[in-house]
C-alpha cells in the first residue's frame, strides 16, 4: 500500500496519459507534419467527424482532436495499467514490454481503428518508413512514458 506521499495510481495514470499524449502530439506535429499543428489535431478531429467538418471546423475541431487525442492516450494507459496487474510478463523488463505495447498501439490504431473512422484509411497505401516511423513514435512517446510510470508506482510503493 502506497505512504501519503506516494501518489496514487489513478494520478499516476493521469499524468502518464498526459505525458505520454504531450509527447505523441509533439512528434506528430514536429516530425509528421512539419509543424503544422492545426493540421495534426484537424486530421484527428476528422476520424470522428469526417475530413470536410474537420478541416472547415476552426478552432472547434481542433479541439475535437485535441481531446480525441488525449482520450486516446488516457484509453491506452487504462488499458497497460489493468493488464500490468493480471499478467506477470509485464512485469519483467520495461524496454521490451514497451517496444511490443508500441508496436501493438501501431497496429490497433491503422489496422483496427483508423479503417473504420471516417478517414477510410487503406491500409494497402502505407510505406515502410512511414511505418517505421509511426511505430517508432508510439514507442518511444506513448509506449514508454506509460510502462515507466507504471513501474515507478509499483517501485514507489513496493518501498512505502
Amino acid at each position: 500500500m502506497p505512504n501519503k506521499n506516494t501518489p496514487g495510481l489513478l494520478l499516476t495514470g493521469i499524468v502518464a496519459a498526459l505525458i505520454a499524449g504531450s509527447l505523441d502530439a509533439l512528434a506528430a506535429v514536429y516530425i509528421l507534419a512539419a509543424g503544422q499543428g492545426k493540421m495534426v489535431f484537424q486530421y484527428i478531429a476528422a476520424g470522428a467527424i469526417g475530413r470536410e467538418a474537420a478541416f472547415l471546423g476552426g478552432n472547434r475541431s481542433i479541439l475535437i482532436g485535441v481531446g480525441f487525442h488525449y482520450l486516446i492516450a488516457a484509453i491506452f494507459t487504462l488499458i497497460f495499467f489493468i493488464f500490468y496487474q493480471r499478467e506477470a510478463i509485464l512485469r519483467r523488463n520495461a524496454g521490451v514490454v514497451a517496444f511490443v505495447y508500441g508496436i501493438l498501439m501501431w497496429v490497433i490504431m491503422n489496422l483496427l481503428v483508423l479503417p473504420v473512422s471516417k478517414l477510410k484509411i487503406d491500409i494497402n497505401k502505407f510505406t515502410f518508413k512511414g511505418t517505421v516511423t509511426g511505430m517508432a513514435i508510439l514507442i518511444i512517446c506513448v509506449a514508454l512514458p506509460i510502462v515507466l510510470a507504471r513501474y515507478w508506482y509499483e517501485n514507489k510503493r513496493k518501498t512505502a
